[in-house]
């Protein structure tokens, strides 16, 4: 017998001690269940109003109706408050219905291992969850309070139709805060717990009614509620009708945009999900015409004074992080570049053929106009004389100028295709770098969070601009570089390949075709919005600048325009990076009769004597006899 009380005391030991090993192995590394609780903070527009609920609405225990929470208890937990965390009783009754049934489908949960489950494990039923459950149910007791507990479930219990919270499933499926439902909707909401997304109201109104109708049962036969109120509470269940209108409009990206920008900011979501207020930068009417556009279409408006964010939508829909090529919508940054170094825009630059390595790049109508302005280039969005600009510049510097001082992320290719726009980057990259022409010069941080509310209503948080760069003066300020780039960026738009943006006020903007993208970005000084469609066969002017004009009758677009004074008169250039000449093609052109040799002659005998030298060293490779006429020609031209 003594023998036999020493190996019951050994096994019960050891099966304590493996238990206790279970536990502090389950339990040791587990974040707060408060950070696992779905984010339950508000989001609204800039004008106040309620961008939309948010799938987890935070209520407190003490705003929760008493008769909602005895219909919880009764339902899902009866012994909740004398319990720790585990229930022997139900356990051992689940067991007996599990053996008779052959399954583990009876789980005798507590609330607590409920809250254990939602907030730490899957929903797949094996031995080894209910194992853990047990062991984390314990740990939450040890570690929280029964109204914490309570608290934290009623706010996370899984709701269907993404719903997390009670108070999440009253705004949605009832159209009212929790504290104001009536006992037949607070059975409703309890019934839905058991299988969210079968029993919700929405789903099958009539299954719904039968399990608040077993609610209601509990509720009487433990005594929170006597026959007569169950009697008229089932008379009014069964006459209940339910319009179904659940709208859940939250936009994904903006929701992730504003965590990441919080996240930013230090504010963590654990002391923001109780019921913030998060204001944020975007206007509502803006943002409501943008909602019906398709998800090939991406658009994004910012204050180029403050860089608030007032319009966001499909910014990462296609690509990775939003990025795409940007095609011709680059050149206004390097054009900036050229008259902060004091070009004219009345500089000439060459368009005729162009071979850089293997790479010959063609204007967009595949035609050639011999000398052009700078001014016309970029209002007709001109490759090849773009291209002769961005060498003269240099490339390394024009990166340069784009990353250091605009402050532009992105992948930056290694060749010149840059000059036409390969660099891959987003929106709001985009954006932010358009802003500093808008502006004068200033690059600004890009933010969407204007405010920050606590529960009582106290601001904790003011957006104010946040300069990152503001661009260097060279022989022009930056403002008056800007002054002289927006009267031809208005051109763009008054006679370019940008007037299908056009509207009675002025706008300023560019174009940008690439391979699969079509841009147009443009506005004033209050307003820039950046227009990116995804397809093939797209042209900027086309099918991007539309819908710049059509979203912008949303907005209170007013068309102001600086009126800085340009102080310093600039040079007027004529530029050939002679050595890039698609020379054989010119050659066969002259022969071939398709170029004449006076058109030719109008064209170099505008260079400088050295770039004169360089491109006739080049015709003399190839044609001694066709050189030789050409300098009599260009002699004469010259009077030398």
């Amino acid at each position: 017998m003594r023998w036999k009380v020493i190996g019951f005391l050994c096994g019960f030991l050891l099966s304590v001690s493996v238990l206790f090993y279970l536990y502090v192995d389950f339990t040791k590394d587990l974040d707060s269940p408060e950070s696992k609780i779905p984010t339950g903070f508000l989001l609204l527009y800039s004008d106040g109003t309620f961008m939309s609920l948010p799938r987890s609405f935070w209520v407190k225990l003490e705003d929760v109706p008493p008769y909602f929470l005895n219909a919880l208890l009764v339902s899902e937990d009866k012994r909740f408050y004398y319990h720790a965390g585990v229930d022997p009783i139900g356990i051992a009754r689940a067991i007996v219905r599990n053996i008779s049934s052959m399954s583990i489908n009876e789980g005798g949960s507590t609330i607590t291992q409920q809250l254990a489950r939602t907030l730490y494990l899957t929903p797949t039923v094996t031995w080894q969850r209910k194992l853990k459950e047990l062991f984390i149910a314990l740990w939450l007791e040890r570690h929280r309070t029964k109204e914490e507990i309570l608290q934290m479930y009623i706010n996370s219990v899984y709701m269907g139709n993404g719903l997390y919270g009670f108070a999440s499933a009253s705004r949605y499926y009832f159209g009212k805060e929790l504290g104001d439902v009536t006992l037949n909707e607070a059975a409703i909401l309890v019934g839905v717990v058991r299988s969210p997304e079968n029993f919700n109201p929405l789903r099958n109104w009539n299954i719904s009614r039968l399990k608040a109708k077993t609610v209601l049962d509990a509720l009487l036969k433990e005594g929170y509620i006597n026959s007569l109120v169950h009697k008229r509470a089932v008379e009014e269940l069964e006459a209940m009708t339910y319009a179904g209108n659940f709208k859940m409009d939250m936009d994904e990206e903006i929701f992730w945009r504003v965590v990441r920008e919080l996240q930013q900011l230090g504010y963590g979501l654990n002391e923001l999900r109780q019921g913030y207020k998060i204001y944020t930068t975007l206007d509502r009417n803006l943002s409501q015409a943008a909602s019906s556009l398709p998800r090939t279409v991406v658009v994004e408006a910012i204050d180029p004074m403050s860089g608030a964010v007032l319009l966001y939508r499909g910014v990462g829909s296609t690509y990775p992080e939003g990025r795409r090529l940007l095609g011709s919508a680059i050149k206004p940054f390097y054009y900036y570049l050229a008259i902060l170094e004091g070009w004219s825009i009345d500089s000439e630059l060459v368009d005729l053929p162009l071979k850089i390595g293997d790479w010959t790049p063609e204007n967009f109508d595949k035609g050639y106009r011999g000398i052009v302005t700078m001014r016309q280039a970029l209002v007709d969005s001109l490759n090849i004389p773009s291209v002769n600009l961005f060498m003269q510049l240099g490339k390394e510097n024009v990166v340069e100028f784009l990353k250091n001082e605009l402050k532009i992320a992105g992948h930056y290719p290694e060749d010149m295709t840059i000059a036409l726009g390969t660099l891959e980057t987003a929106p709001e990259e985009v954006l932010k770098a358009y802003s500093a022409i808008f502006n004068g010069g200033v690059v600004l941080q890009p933010y969407i969070v204007k405010r920050i509310e606590d529960v009582n209503g106290r601001t904790i948080y003011e957006a104010s601009p946040k300069v990152l760069n503001v661009v260097k003066a060279r022989r022009l300020s930056p403002m008056e570089a800007s002054m002289v780039l927006l009267n031809v960026m208005r051109e763009v738009v008054e006679r370019g390949t940008g007037v299908r943006a056009r509207q009675r006020v002025p706008v300023a903007g560019k174009t940008g075709t690439s391979l699969k993208t079509a841009w147009f970005v443009g506005g004033d000084q209050n307003f820039i919005m950046a227009v990116a469609v995804d397809g093939e066969d797209l042209v900027g002017g086309v099918h991007a600048a539309p819908i710049w004009s059509q979203l912008v009758s949303n907005y209170n677009y007013l068309g102001k325009m600086p009126k800085w004074k340009v102080q310093v008169s600039l040079s007027t250039k004529t530029t050939l990076p002679s050595l890039t000449l698609d020379v054989d093609r010119l050659v066969q052109w002259l022969q071939e009769g398709t170029l004449s040799i006076d058109a030719l002659v109008e064209i170099t005998s505008r260079l400088d004597s050295s770039a004169l030298l360089d491109f006739l060293s080049s015709i003399n490779e190839r044609s001694p006899q066709l050189a030789k006429e050409l300098w009599e020609k260009i002699k004469l031209k010259r009077s030398w």
